[in-house]
């Protein structure tokens, strides 16, 4: 864009979360932008931040002024941000040095959840569609089929009972129907997308009052619990903890049929589970309100206290649209970039999973994601509210959603003012 003298020697802060071999795809961008129209302009880079410390320290640093040049961000986080005047408006930058592409090439989802106000504080880089990892050995032998896009709640809730298994019958679960639908101190977008398909929400359409306490987003929330401490389909957070392994492992050793997760578990898989067994991805279920898919995805920002904000945004440019090194980007991170025309980069073509991978997450998963309505006070919303009376119910300390959900309501409404 020319907006920068080419023989700037600026020092330029570059901060994230994304650590060694999840931010080299990013860092070989940056190599290649700095070295050939900026060579003399040093990077400070302080990548590979604790997730949660990330979150903790940048507001405070960013509030005391601090002079960091470009910023991860996510879209939990943009409207926060975007509110307390941390994130810079990119709006002028947009028009005066367009993104090739831009908005139309790049998933609309993404671009709408780093959008706040209808100004833009953050360009996306990509989106994380949640799916179904399911082990075929186990299907086959117990003679079901695997779910597919249309099966309804009620038939996955069959099968992931059917596939839950004793089999030494010394009262122990050794395989479960599904994992990782239900995690103790997950955020609220892990189960919206079954709020949804229920028919439900969260708030009203000015995020301004809580809608939470309905019939059809207390029926979702109880049909997790019911996974947990009904059918015995999914194991609990005791039940992990004893196994000595995270649910992404107890999937790869054999002992979950379906395992939930998102699209860049997928390298994870083909590398943990070899050839131990046949497995593949399929889509999440539909509910009685339609089929909604769970998506998130990050971006890069440009805080308000940048130095060199101008050096910043042709970084991000340079590193999202480029296509000489678009889809060496998604091969590297095994993940979907926020322009679905690399989308195919994705999942080596080699790999088994490959044309599942494509159709369950970067077209049934962009096409039916959903976020949930992020508004300023979302932050402090999901801790203070959402998982405090949520984890009541994934550990059991609670039974009942409705009772859950209806002090999550009134607590919601006391915060928002509604």
């Amino acid at each position: 864009c020319g907006m920068v003298d080419g023989d700037s020697s600026a020092a330029i802060t570059i901060t994230g979360w994304e650590g060694p071999g999840e931010v080299d795809k990013f860092l070989l961008a940056f190599d290649e932008f700095f070295g050939e129209y900026y060579p003399n302009v040093e990077q400070i880079l302080n990548t590979g931040v604790n997730w949660g410390d990330y979150w903790t320290t940048l507001p405070a640093q960013l509030a005391g002024g601090a002079e960091i040049d470009m910023a991860w961000m996510h879209d939990t986080r943009n409207d926060t941000f975007a509110a307390n005047g941390w994130a810079l408006n990119l709006d002028s930058y947009l028009e005066a040095c367009p993104i090739p592409g831009w908005p139309e090439k790049f998933v609309k989802s993404q671009v709408d959840a780093f959008n706040y106000q209808g100004s833009q504080y953050a360009i996306p880089y990509d989106l994380a569609p949640g799916g179904l990892y399911v082990n075929l050995d186990i299907f086959e032998e117990a003679g079901l089929e695997p779910p597919g896009e249309h099966t309804s709640f009620e038939e996955f809730t069959e099968l992931a009972i059917a596939l839950t298994q004793d089999n030494d019958d010394d009262g122990d679960t050794d395989v479960w129907g599904i994992s990782n639908l239900v995690s103790v101190g997950r955020g609220a977008g892990g189960a919206y997308w079954i709020i949804k398909s229920f028919g439900g929400d969260l708030f009203n359409e000015e995020n301004t009052a809580s809608v939470m306490n309905s019939a059809e987003t207390t029926a979702a929330l109880q049909w997790m619990a019911d996974l947990l401490w009904d059918s015995g389909a999914h194991p609990t957070a005791e039940n992990i903890a004893a196994s000595g392994f995270t649910t992404e492992f107890l999937f790869a050793n054999g002992n979950v049929a379906m395992h939930y997760a998102l699209n860049d578990a997928a390298s994870r898989m083909w590398e943990l589970v070899g050839d131990s067994f046949n497995w593949t991805v399929v889509p999440t279920p539909t509910g009685p309100a339609g089929r909604y898919n769970f998506i998130g995805g990050s971006a890069f920002s440009i805080p308000t206290s940048a130095a060199h904000p101008d050096l910043s945004y042709e970084l991000i440019r340079f590193t999202l649209a480029n296509p000489d090194h678009i889809c060496r980007t998604a091969a590297m991170g095994a993940a979907l970039t926020s322009q679905s025309d690399f989308h195919d980069c994705a999942a080596p073509d080699d790999a088994p999973y490959a044309d599942a991978y494509h159709e369950v997450f970067s077209v049934i998963g962009a096409r039916d994601g959903v976020h949930p309505p992020y508004h300023s006070k979302y932050l402090e919303w999901e801790s203070s509210v959402w998982v405090a009376n949520m984890d009541l119910l994934w550990t059991g300390e609670e039974r009942d959603a409705a009772v859950a959900v209806e002090r999550a309501h009134e607590q919601t409404n006391a915060l928002l003012g509604g």
